[in-house]
Order: C-alpha cells, then sequence, then structure tokens
C-alpha cells in the first residue's frame, strides 16, 4: 500500500505530516516515490493514479495558502478516474472544527470537493480508524497511534511540539481557530522523544509552539506576561534540561513573541547549545497598529528585548514577521514599520500583505481599507529596505 502527503504551511504541518507519515509507516504503508514530472499536474495525476491514499495537508493563514490547495482541487476534479482515497487535512479544515469554528464545514466541503475525508490538526490520530472504515486496512487490533514513530526526512534536525494550539485571538489570525486551545506536552514525553531522536542520530533540536516561551504556564499567568518581566518561566527549566541531553548539540525554539520573553529566558541564552538565532514576531512597528491586531506589545519593549538579548548575544541574530497593509494602517504608520527594520536590522524577515481571513476579528470588526495596490507597495518597499540593512 502506497501514500503520498502533499503538504502546504509553516513547520507545524510539516510536524503533522511526519506524525500521520509514521502512523502510516507502522501500519504497513510505504511513501510513493514521485518520478521527475514537468509541473504539479503532473504530479497529482501520477499519486492519484500509483498511490492508495493521498493526503494534502493545508494552511490557511493567508487566502494565498488556500489558493493553493484550491489548484489541488481543480486537479482532483480533473482526474475522475482517480485510484488513491483522499484526504482533506490541516488548517483549513480545523478551522472548521472543534471548539473555536470561523466557519461551517460545509463550506469547506464546498470548496474542496473532490476529498473523501476531511480531518483537522487534532483528528490526526483518528487516520487509522478511516483507513479501517474504508477498507484499507482489515484490522487495528493491538495497534496504538501514539507509539508509532514519525517520519523523519532529515537526519540531523528534528522538530519538537513542546504544546499545540494557541490562546493569543490576535486580531488577523486563524491560528486560535484551526488549531485549538493552547495546550502544553509533558517534560517527560518531550525528553523522552528528544532522546529516542538523538539515538536515531538527530543532533540538533527546535523546540515548537505557537507561544513556545509560555510553555507550562496556565492560561491566566500567560497573560500576565510582558516582554522584559520577572515571572520565572518553567519553559527555561526544560531548556536547560534539553541542554543536558547527551547528543544534542545545538537548541532552538519557536516561535517567540515579545510578550512572553521574559528576564530568565534572556539569561538562559548563554547555554552554549543554544542557537544565536531568534526568530520573535513584531508584525508592526506602530504601537496603534499593534494594538488594532491585539498583540500584547508595544514597540518600545520589542527594542528593548532586542537591546537585551544582544547583551547576552553579541553574536545574536533575528528574524521576525511583519504584515503590511492591515486594516487602517497610514502611510505614516507603516513608515514606522520601517523604520523599525532599519534599527533592529533583521537577518530572517517573512513580510506579508494583510489578507482577510473569515471568522477573525479582524474580518468582522474591522475595514480592511488599504488597496491591494497600495499593500503591493509597501509589501516590495519594506522588502527593499530589509535587504539593505539586514547583517
Amino acid at each position: 500500500m502506497k501514500y503520498f502527503i502533499k503538504t502546504f504551511g509553516c513547520y507545524a504541518n510539516e510536524v503533522d505530516s511526519d506524525v500521520m507519515a509514521g502512523i502510516l509507516n507502522s501500519l504497513g504503508f510505504s511513501e510513493l516515490k514521485l518520478p521527475k514530472l514537468r509541473n504539479e499536474t503532473e504530479e497529482v495525476k501520477h499519486i492519484l493514479e500509483n498511490a492508495d491514499l493521498f493526503i494534502v495537508n493545508t494552511c490557511s493563514v493567508r487566502q494565498k495558502s488556500e489558493d493553493k490547495v484550491y489548484g489541488v482541487v481543480r486537479m482532483l476534479k480533473r482526474n475522475e478516474g482517480k485510484k488513491a482515497l483522499t484526504i482533506l487535512a490541516g488548517c483549513m479544515v480545523g478551522s472548521a472544527k472543534g471548539d473555536r469554528k470561523r466557519y461551517k464545514l460545509s463550506s469547506v466541503k464546498e470548496k474542496a470537493k473532490g476529498f473523501d475525508f476531511y480531518i483537522g490538526p487534532n483528528d490526526i490520530y483518528s487516520l487509522p480508524s478511516i483507513l479501517l472504515d474504508s477498507g484499507l486496512i482489515e484490522t487495528l487490533e493491538g495497534f496504538d497511534s501514539s507509539s508509532a514513530q514519525r517520519r523523519q526526512v532529515d537526519k540531523n534536525h528534528a522538530y519538537i511540539n513542546v504544546s499545540y494550539g494557541c490562546d493569543n485571538f490576535c486580531s488577523y489570525c486563524v491560528v486560535s481557530y484551526s488549531r485549538g486551545k493552547e495546550v502544553t506536552r509533558s517534560e517527560k514525553e518531550i525528553l523522552e522523544e528528544i532522546k529516542c531522536l538523538v539515538n536515531l542520530g538527530v543532533s540538533e533540536i527546535t523546540l515548537c509552539g505557537q507561544n513556545v516561551n509560555s510553555w507550562g504556564l496556565d492560561r491566566a499567568t500567560k497573560f500576565k506576561l510582558r516582554s522584559g518581566g520577572n515571572q520565572k518561566l518553567p519553559f527555561v527549566s526544560l531548556l536547560k534540561k534539553v541542554h543536558k541531553v547527551k547528543g544534542v548539540k545545538k537548541i532552538d525554539f519557536m516561535s517567540s513573541n515579545p510578550f512572553d520573553f521574559t528576564k530568565d529566558l534572556v539569561e538562559v541564552l548563554k547555554l552554549p547549545k543554544v542557537s544565536n538565532y531568534f526568530h520573535i514576531a513584531v508584525q508592526s512597528g506602530n504601537n496603534a497598529v499593534l494594538k488594532a491586531m491585539r498583540r500584547r506589545h508595544t514597540i518600545e519593549e520589542f527594542l528593548s528585548l532586542v537591546e537585551e538579548i544582544r547583551k547576552v548575544r553579541p553574536d545574536a541574530e533575528f528574524g521576525t514577521d511583519a504584515i503590511v497593509g492591515f486594516s487602517g494602517e497610514t502611510e505614516e504608520q507603516f513608515m514606522d514599520t520601517v523604520e523599525l527594520f532599519k534599527k533592529a536590522r533583521f537577518s530572517v524577515a517573512f513580510i506579508s500583505m494583510y489578507s482577510e481571513r473569515e471568522g477573525t476579528y479582524a474580518q468582522k470588526n474591522l475595514k480592511d481599507n488599504v488597496s491591494l495596490e497600495e499593500k503591493k507597495w509597501r509589501h516590495g518597499y519594506l522588502t527593499k529596505v530589509w535587504k539593505k540593512y539586514k547583517p
């Protein structure tokens, strides 16, 4: 039995795909290897004709991300004689299931017709039951999905989820809906996974979470955190224990927000195995825009944080995320972001044009009043500034 998983989106989706692949491998499936093909249309046709199972793991952070999936949907329609069982997975489906729905599942099924099943990020471990009901496997007796060893594509590096979901509800963002409430994994489980991967030859670890720094904190405490505060973080303790694992040579962590980057976390960056690259999402250089985005930090706090980290790690490099053309953003406010990029000197920057996401606070309550032409200009201008001033 052959499977193929087509993945869109961030590291979280990559990890989910690796987990699903691990489950399938444990069930006796093998991954379909693609020959050299001319384009995506040929790729999808080949998968449908030669795989028994085709999973499309989706992203919905931006409209462009969803449009890529709709492209695959159109290809499915052109291949009515398909062989493979098809499953739409990931954040597009997650936003329509669970306790935090942005829209109805029927809406997803209407826009993405042609799939046999629809599962969200929190439904991954239901995959074996779907295969059993579909007749692709005959029994699940004695099988435990949670014990399946996930696929490890990179032999040296691995992403490790320390938490799932998000409770921030930034006004533009879908993650709090698509991935549900923030849930922390146990320290024991995390360390056991890392030791297992080290035994397989992995030496570089990236600890991951939508709010990785707030690992182990209850909701009330999380929302009291401020950049540069004195709150002692359980995540710092976790970092120290990962640092002691024999065989681990390098530790990264992401995604960090400015508002949960406290003093003790800055201090622990002195540990020699901790990477000198820090990805901290700023999103805008203007405080009024940040407030409209429901971000819990100011630009002054962000710049102070960068300065404090550089004192501890003079070799520090920074990455960030920024949105241009957010609802109501004036040209003057945009230029504040430009000035921030000049001061902070980011080594890496993911710059996005704002696009409304159905069901979010911004889509419901704020007017998307910056023209597409202006957004494109701001995106191009900020990109040039970033390239000019990056180290």
